[in-house]
């Protein structure tokens, strides 16, 4: 930058989540002016404070340059958003989990279409608090506007450091997995071949890569689309909207792949359809935790609040549109993984769409096919969730619950730089644990538990804010049928694993006192005002950013 350009950013806040409380609770959320020169740290000076319109407590940035998100996504953005987020690594990964947990394929294939009718419900609540309330930080924004600073503080906890990452941990781990199968199995591939000439493709056994090559294949991906998100909306749009292809592409190749082979007559894998059930309420959960996990992404898009040109349009839409595709996807890849392969072969599997497809797909060229296409379905997936990781991140700190750093935004991309590097991080220390089983239960019930609570909130806005804008109205009963199956699905686990539910418990109550320590001015340290300044000036300065303008809603 060879000419000085001046940037004057007015960042004040607030910290009074309710009527008349004393404003100023938040640490890192104090008022202060920045002045940046172009070059060396900028300045930081305190000002007044004012209370913002939209949220009793919400930081309101004022400033000159392109301190904002930039809103650039469309409607067939906001489906690919859905669509890609949802289709990735769940539904190619976690159909033996649900098998593992039911005992039967009738009753796994109904667990299914349950988890279609509950990501529907649970789709349709964020309809109407993301046309409400329409902010980047999406559940930290629902949560903050019904209950307030605490509640909406461990919800964004919780995400930044167990949900989010363990999420992407999984996808990453899926891709990696799935993207090295078709050099690995070559190699067996070749070796059978070599041994005897008619060895069938399906007897050929599976080599998997070996576990420091899965894990720093998925660290690459990780690294990779923080660079495509930090760069560009809509380059990351590109991504998903191409990805989106290519995982329907891979849904149909298993449909088809799965109708030929019944019509050939191989239908003994579906004729004894709930033989071997073996459920109970608690098992029921777990598997339920299974098919969730391959829906979850339909709040994705929710997050992109600040940068869709029109949510009372896009969102009923998008979801509408969306939400059908998969549904529709997921029930016949699920007809076809029965048909294809026996319960036996889908509880042995890490990889069922590669496996799904051995018995039709007799050439060894042929079955590179799948794992290519899976492989570019879960980078879109995790495209997804990095997007998403971002914004929550974005949001929860320039709202004052995170350190201000995480809020800024880059002057020439317009993206949240520093949330994207965190979540980046933190995504690869879930790396370290390679059980994707024990990452898909810890990442379903903290999900859930904030789900829950954000299906509370809307009932609770319902009736102590009649007057607030709804471009989207759900029908009352779909939010308190959700609060129901959120307190189930919360509840059962305890159940079946108690140790590790309680676990992840303790994890999300951690916030509590980090929460007092960190966040509430009035019982935190003083001296953090100061190192949290520090930080953001030089945070500022290397990631060539500004601190969030204020939102445009």
């Amino acid at each position: 930058m060879g000419d000085q350009a001046t940037t004057d950013l007015t960042y004040v806040s607030t910290s009074a989540y309710h009527a008349g409380e004393k404003s100023g609770d938040h640490v890192f959320s104090h008022s202060r002016t920045v002045e940046y020169t172009g070059s060396g740290a900028p300045t930081a000076k305190p000002v007044g404070s004012e209370r913002s319109p939209l949220l009793g407590d919400s930081s309101v940035v004022k400033e000159k340059s392109s301190g904002k998100l930039a809103r650039k996504l469309t409607l067939l953005n906001a489906i690919g958003l859905t669509v890609g987020s949802i289709i990735g690594s769940g539904i190619f990964i976690t159909p033996n989990q649900v098998l593992e947990e039911t005992g039967s394929v009738g009753v796994s294939f109904f667990v299914w279409i349950g988890c279609g009718i509950l990501a529907v419900g649970g789709a349709l609540c964020f309809v109407e608090l993301g046309t409400s309330i329409p902010s980047a930080g999406a559940t930290y924004a629902y949560l903050l506007r019904a209950f307030g600073g605490l509640p909406a503080f461990l919800d964004t906890w919780t995400a930044a450091f167990v949900s989010l990452p363990a999420a992407r941990a999984i996808m990453c781990l899926a891709f990696a997995d799935y993207i090295s199968r078709p050099f690995f199995d070559s190699v067996n591939i070749t070796n059978a071949s070599q041994n005897t000439s008619s060895a069938p493709i399906d007897d050929v056994d599976v080599m998997p890569a070996p576990t420091w090559l899965i894990k720093l294949i998925a660290a690459i991906c990780v690294c990779i689309l923080c660079a495509v998100n930090t760069y560009s909306v809509k380059l990351m749009a590109r991504v998903q909207d191409i990805s989106m292809v290519v995982k329907l592409l891979a849904i149909v190749l298993l449909i088809i792949t799965g109708l030929v082979y019944i019509g050939q007559g191989n239908d003994h894998n579906i004729k004894n359809f709930f033989e071997g059930t073996n459920v109970t309420a608690a098992r029921l959960g777990s598997a339920f935790y299974g098919g969730l996990w391959a829906y979850d992404g339909w709040d994705t898009v929710f997050f992109g609040a600040e940068e869709v040109d029109n949510v009372a349009r896009i969102f009923p839409r998008a979801i509408g549109l969306g939400m059908s595709i998969v549904i529709v996807a997921y029930i016949l890849a699920n007809i076809a993984y029965m048909s294809l392969l026996s319960a036996d072969g889908i509880l042995n599997t890490s990889v069922i769409a590669v496996d799904a497809v051995r018995p039709v797909l007799k050439s060894a060229g042929a079955l590179y096919i799948m794992p290519l296409l899976v492989a570019v379905s879960t980078f879109g997936a995790t495209n997804g969730a990095t997007f998403l990781a971002g914004r929550q991140t974005f949001a929860a700190a320039r709202e004052g619950s995170f350190p201000s750093f995480l809020s800024v935004v880059h002057r020439s991309w317009q993206t949240p730089i520093a949330a994207l590097f965190f979540q980046t991080l933190m995504a690869i220390v879930y790396l370290i644990p390679s059980d994707i089983g024990e990452l898909v239960q810890i990442f379903s019930f903290a999900s859930w538990v904030f789900y829950g609570s954000c299906f509370v909130g809307l009932i609770v806005l319902r009736f102590r804010e009649p007057h607030l804008h709804r471009p989207y109205k759900v029908f009352i009963g779909i939010p308190v049928l959700m609060t129901a199956a959120s307190v189930y699905l919360v509840l059962a686990p305890f159940f079946d694993d108690p140790l590790k539910s309680l676990y992840v418990t303790l994890g999300i109550l951690v916030g509590i006192p980090a929460y007092f320590l960190f966040v509430y001015e009035r019982t935190s340290p003083k001296f953090l005002h100061s190192f949290s300044d520090i930080v953001t000036r030089w945070t500022l300065t290397l990631c060539c950013a500004s601190l969030p303008a204020e939102k445009e809603l």
